[in-house]
């Protein structure tokens, strides 16, 4: 018993840790070498960090589809592609609480970063929505919603697909395609929802004008008009048509069967392309590149690693056992869990990330012991701690939107949580029917 009581007092502790807004890695990290400690296997730590900051199976993929995102932000693509997306909803009051949403949700399947997503959407979207009399605390919490809700699981560079595929060692197309009815339930019921509330407090507070007012966001910030060039607009779209509808138009060579190569190519390909409808640019094109496949290993890959070091000193706890032991023949028991506990880590946390890849670590393996599918548990988990991340005050992406929107976090977390509860709550009730 004292042996399960040890390390079990150092997770509470991290959970207070993150509760108290220490950060998530430095928590993380702190906790998982006490559990090496008192496990005896100070030496396995240091194993396991090296593997991780050199895991080709992460790395790669995430460092480089970070790196196309600062490109597309160096040679404007992202920006195209915002106006491209963002063009119809100039023509109906009534598409822009829901077609901002959508905009910002698709920017995100092509930019993985919540945060650079509010930013480069924001800065065109604010002001079209403030020009029809639409509250900011409105308008920043779509914008929040949109930029934050599950988009980026579309991407086969984000990075619980890229983690899933490490544990299960499934491609990651196929993972992609099953993660998204999940994704797709909860983000639709979340957008309704929110729809929904925002209708009624706009109609309550006379918010919205009886005409839409054109405007647009370049011209009032550089006094020039914006010319949309689609080409570039399509650029930050191509790394998903190369690994999603290419490999099923033509046979592609065996070096691609594997996940890290492939998406690889796809960046790199697309780098290239934005580059080149940009030329004036593509002196910066490697630097921008490298800068964004930085920023991905500081600031996410650092994550994945303490989350992995995290979990495998409750393996060398002997904890995953007692666990596995615990949820043996209790398959709802799991099922609850993998959305329940990455949903309230996210939200104590602000990240997304951390908590997904912890519950992945812990109940994947489990799930393949029990008969239950360790893709779905992976894509409940990963569903759910997108969710929880956009509910946090202190996440990233909800201080970026309430500053694009110059409104209290707070506020659009009062004005997201109950859309965000409901589309956790649909998951719920989906998974326990069996329906997804």
């Amino acid at each position: 018993m004292l042996s399960i009581f040890a390390p079990l007092v150092i997770i509470f502790i991290a959970m207070i840790f993150m509760f108290k807004r220490v950060d998530v890695r430095l928590s993380l990290g702190l906790s998982a070498t006490g559990l090496f400690l008192i496990a005896g296997k100070l030496p396995q730590l240091f194993v396991t960090i090296t593997q991780q900051m050199t895991n080709e199976k992460t790395v790669v993929p995430i460092c480089t589809a970070m790196g196309f995102a600062y490109v597309l932000r160096l040679t404007e693509c992202d920006r195209h592609l915002t106006h491209l997306l963002l063009a119809p909803l100039r023509h109906g009051r009534w598409l822009l609480i829901p077609g901002g949403i959508i905009a910002a949700y698709i920017v995100n399947m092509a930019i993985v970063s919540q945060s650079s997503t509010a930013a480069i959407v924001g800065t065109v979207l604010l002001p079209l929505l403030l020009a029809v009399n639409i509250t900011p605390v409105i308008a920043g919490s779509l914008l929040l919603l949109g930029s934050s809700m599950g988009g980026e699981l579309f991407n086969p560079g984000a990075v619980e697909i890229v983690k899933l595929a490490e544990l299960t060692g499934q491609p990651v197309a196929k993972l992609v395609a099953q993660v998204l009815p999940i994704n797709l339930l909860a983000s639709i019921t979340t957008l309704i929802v929110f729809c929904i509330l925002a209708v009624i407090l706009s109609q309550k507070a006379v918010l919205l004008s009886p005409e839409i007012t054109k405007v647009d966001s370049d011209v009032a910030q550089s006094g020039k008009p914006f010319h949309l060039n689609l080409i570039k607009a399509l650029v930050p779209l191509l790394p998903l048509a190369l690994l999603f509808i290419i490999p099923a138009l033509v046979q592609l060579p065996k070096e691609f069967s594997n996940n890290s190569v492939s998406i690889a190519a796809a960046m790199l390909i697309a780098v290239t392309a934005a580059g080149l409808t940009t030329p004036k640019e593509s002196g910066g094109l490697v630097a921008a590149f490298f800068e964004g496949a930085g920023f991905a290993y500081a600031n996410i890959i650092s994550i994945i690693i303490v989350a992995t070091i995290f979990t495998d000193g409750i393996k060398a706890n002997g904890l995953i056992e007692v666990l596995r032991n615990a949820l043996a023949n209790r398959p709802v028991a799991v099922k609850i869990t993998s959305l329940i506990l990455p949903f309230t880590l996210a939200g104590v946390t602000g990240s997304g990330s951390a908590p997904a890849i912890a519950v992945m670590n812990v109940l994947v393996p489990v799930a393949t012991t029990m008969n239950l599918d360790p893709v779905k548990i992976g894509a409940l988990a990963a569903v759910a701690a997108q969710l929880g991340r956009t509910l946090s005050p202190v996440a990233a992406v909800v201080i970026m939107s309430a500053t694009i929107s110059k409104q209290p976090p707070l506020n659009l977390v009062k004005c997201v949580v109950l859309p965000l509860l409901a589309g956790l709550a649909a998951v719920i009730v989906a998974t326990l029917c069996n329906w997804v």
